[in-house]
C-alpha cells in the first residue's frame, strides 16, 4: 500500500510541519509514502516536489498570484483567505506516483486547487482538516461566522456587503467540484469535525476524528535548570511561554488577551515572581506588564524542546483552533496549558487535570488560569505528569499513525468490494475478469 501525502511545503509551517510528521511516522512503521510539495526544505529523498528547476520561479509566486482576486476587496480584515483559481493539476505527477491513497493536508499558497479532486476519482482520497478552507468559501477559520453553512456570501473577513461575492462564487465553484467525489475526511478535533458534518460542501462524507500528532521522544521533559542556562533565562522566576508561527500578528493567535491577562497578573503581584518568553515571527509588541522575552522564529525542534523544558506554564489563548502542535509539544515536554474553553482546545486541555479552560475570551479567567498553574506547578511534579501522560497516550505520533494504517485498510477494503463486478456485470461484460477489476 503506496500513500501519498500534498501538501505546500514540508516543513515550513504548523500544517506541513504536522503533514511530514506523520508521513515519518508512517514510513517508520514500514508504510510505503510519499510527500508531494511545492517547496522542499529538507533533504528527504521521500519528499518529492511538483516542479521542475525551471518552474520554480512560479512556484514561487503562485501563492501571490492566488492571492490577486483578493486585491478588490479593500476592507478585507484579518484572517488567511485562499483563493485556490489557479490551474495547477497535479494528477499526472501524482499518477507517476502511482499510489492507492491520495491524502491532502493543508490548502493554502495554492496546493489544492478546487478542481483537482475531480481528477483523482481513481485513487481512494482522504483530505486531513488541518483548519476549515474544505468548509467554507475560502477562509481558514471561520472566526464566528456560520454563513459557510450556507453557501457564504457577504463574507465579514473580505469587508463584503454583497451576497454574491467572491466567497459565495468559491463557495459554487467547490460544491461543483467536488459533489460527485467521494471523500473521507479527517478531522484533527470533534469541535471540527461536527463543522464538517454541518457544512454542505462535505455533508454525508465519513468525517474520522484522528487529532495531530508530536514526536514525544523529541518532546520530552528536560532538567529545566539546564535548558533555562542554554536559554540564558533567570532560574528565579516562573516563566509564562506563549508562541506561533506569526506569535503576535495573527488575531486568532489571541495576542492581545495575552497582553491583558499579563498585565492583571502584574497587578496582582506576579510582576517580580514571572517573565514572559515569546517565539515566533515578529517582534516586541508594547508593553505587557511582565519582563518579556522574544526569542523570534524558531527553526528546529531542539531548540523549541529546550525553549519548552523552559517554561512553568504554556498560554494558547487562540480565539478559534483546530489542534494546537504548540500545546500538545508542551504537554509532551510535561508543561501545562492555559487556553481558552473552545473549539479544539477542549480536546487537548482536562480542566485543573493538566492545564486550565478558561472562559471563552475572557481575559480575566485566562489571567485566573495562568496564576493557578503557576502555583500548582510549585506544589509537586503531579501537573506536570499530567500533561506528559495526556500527550503519550492521546498524541503520540506513533499512535496517530497507526490509526492512519486502519483507517487506509478499511477505505481500501470498501473500495475493492465496491468494485468486485456482480454476475449480471460480469454476463455484460465477459472480457473484464475479477482480478482486473480489483
Amino acid at each position: 500500500m503506496r500513500v501519498v501525502h500534498v501538501s505546500p511545503t514540508d516543513i515550513d509551517g504548523g500544517a506541513a510541519k504536522g503533514a511530514y510528521n506523520l508521513h515519518v511516522a508512517l514510513r517508520n512503521g514500514g508504510m510505503d509514502s510519499l510527500l508531494l510539495v511545492q517547496r522542499k526544505y529538507t533533504d528527504d529523498p521521500s519528499v518529492v516536489t511538483t516542479s521542475r528547476s525551471h518552474e520554480i520561479i512560479y512556484d514561487g509566486l503562485r501563492d501571490r498570484l492566488d492571492r490577486l482576486p483578493l486585491k478588490f476587496h479593500r476592507n478585507r480584515g484579518a484572517g488567511w483567505w485562499t483563493v485556490g483559481w489557479l490551474p495547477f493539476d497535479i494528477s499526472s505527477i501524482i499518477d507517476r506516483l502511482n499510489p492507492d491513497i491520495v491524502q491532502f493536508h493543508w490548502a493554502g499558497r495554492g496546493a489544492a486547487p478546487i478542481n483537482v479532486l475531480r481528477n483523482l476519482t481513481r485513487y481512494t482520497i482522504v483530505w486531513t482538516l488541518r483548519d476549515m478552507w474544505p468548509l467554507t468559501g475560502g477562509c481558514h477559520y471561520a472566526l464566528g461566522c456560520k454563513k459557510f453553512l450556507a453557501k457564504c456570501g457577504a463574507c465579514p473577513q473580505l469587508g463584503s456587503k454583497f451576497t454574491f461575492d467572491l466567497s459565495r462564487w468559491q463557495w459554487w465553484r467547490k460544491h461543483q467540484a467536488w459533489r460527485n467525489v467521494d471523500v473521507t475526511y479527517v478531522a484533527m478535533s470533534n469541535w471540527m469535525a461536527n463543522y464538517a458534518r454541518l457544512s454542505p460542501l462535505t455533508f454525508g462524507r465519513e468525517i474520522s476524528v484522528i487529532p495531530n500528532g508530536v514526536d514525544v521522544e523529541r518532546y520530552t521533559p528536560m532538567a529545566q535548570t539546564l535548558a533555562r542556562s542554554i536559554w540564558r533565562i533567570p532560574t528565579d522566576k516562573r516563566v509564562i511561554l506563549f508562541g506561533a508561527l506569526y506569535s503576535t500578528s495573527d488575531q486568532r493567535k489571541g495576542f492581545e488577551y495575552l497582553r491583558a491577562a499579563l498585565k492583571m497578573l502584574a497587578a496582582r503581584g506576579w510582576k517580580k515572581r514571572a517573565i514572559a518568553v515569546v517565539f515566533g515571527a515578529g517582534s516586541g509588541n508594547g508593553d505587557l506588564g511582565l519582563d518579556t522575552h522574544y526569542v523570534g522564529r524558531l527553526s528546529d525542534e531542539v531548540s523549541l524542546a529546550l525553549l519548552y523544558a523552559c517554561a512553568d506554564v504554556m498560554v494558547v489563548p487562540s480565539v478559534q483552533e483546530n489542534c494546537a502542535k504548540t500545546a500538545i509539544e508542551a504537554m509532551a515536554c510535561g508543561v501545562p496549558v492555559v487556553a481558552f474553553d473552545n473549539s479544539g482546545q477542549t480536546d487537548i486541555v482536562d480542566h485543573k487535570v493538566n492545564g486550565y479552560l478558561a472562559e471563552d475570551l475572557s481575559a480575566e479567567d485566562l489571567a485566573d488560569g495562568i496564576a493557578w498553574c503557576l502555583e500548582r506547578r510549585g506544589e509537586g511534579p503531579q501537573l506536570s505528569r499530567n500533561a506528559r501522560s495526556k500527550a503519550v497516550q492521546t498524541f503520540d505520533v506513533r499512535r496517530i499513525a497507526v490509526r492512519h494504517v486502519e483507517l487506509y485498510q478499511r477505505l481500501l477494503g470498501r473500495r475493492s468490494i465496491e468494485n468486485v463486478p456482480d454476475t449480471a456485470s460480469e454476463a455484460i461484460h465477459p472480457q473484464t475478469n475479477s482480478a482486473e477489476a480489483l
